[in-house]
């Protein structure tokens, strides 16, 4: 199947890739992280001849995982063009008691255990907010109000291969040592999600953020300690 999507005033055709069911395809044209990859071609003047999806992993009824197949060309040479479409996530640099609250997961596709900052992929309605509350609730257990998050930053993770940008924020409050302890017993997640979260508190200092090698963390320590960057 071959519908045309328009690109800065022109259409492009959007090719159903072998495999991958119409109804499918036609929600990840619709979807919020698709769209927004459409406008982020709008200030470019790269050449698109094509897009083609050859892949996508549903989370249930919902788009997740998106495999594009871009035919682009910049003067005349065709560009590398694979795309891992994930979409737009949110991280948070959670300070509690002036420590940070880390999470520690088993991570199939690096095959450990990792120590991150909290995290989560962006839903339908874009709500950063309203999404990064929900992380650290379903993560750590602690709850926070919208007016306890600061924006921090913008990243791109890995720009050669997919469109993931991570926004970061930063959430700074005290709590009864008690209740937070009560809560490192716990195992944290998403039910139905096959999470299963340990809380990690550790020192807020450079030697601990760059040995849990979460670039996130990392990122979102930089734009904290430099708020200038």
């Amino acid at each position: 199947m071959i519908r045309n999507i328009l690109i800065r005033g022109q259409n492009i055709p959007f090719i159903k890739g072998e495999g991958v069911l119409i109804d499918h395809f036609n929600k990840i044209e619709q979807s919020k992280k698709f769209q927004n990859y459409i406008k982020s071609w709008e200030q470019s003047n790269v050449e698109m001849k094509q897009i083609e999806v050859s892949y996508v992993y549903m989370f249930g009824q919902n788009v997740g995982f998106v495999n594009l197949i871009v035919d682009a060309y910049l003067n005349g040479i065709k560009l590398p063009g694979f795309v891992f479409l994930r979409g737009d996530a949110v991280a948070i640099l959670l300070l509690v008691n002036k420590k940070m609250v880390l999470t520690q997961q088993f991570r199939v596709p690096v095959g450990k255990f990792t120590i991150e900052a909290p995290a989560g992929m962006m839903d339908e309605q874009g709500d950063f907010g309203g999404v990064a509350a929900k992380e650290i609730k379903e993560e750590t257990g602690i709850s926070i109000q919208h007016n306890e998050m600061r924006y921090l930053q913008d990243m791109l993770v890995s720009p050669g291969g997919s469109d993931e940008v991570i926004h970061l924020f930063v959430v700074e409050k005290n709590m009864e040592q008690a209740l937070l302890d009560e809560l490192c017993q716990k195992t944290h997640g998403a039910e139905g999600e096959g999470e299963q979260i340990k809380l990690v508190i550790q020192d807020f200092t450079w030697d601990n953020v760059l040995k849990t090698q979460d670039s996130k963390l990392i990122a979102a320590a930089a734009a904290y300690y430099n708020p200038k960057l």
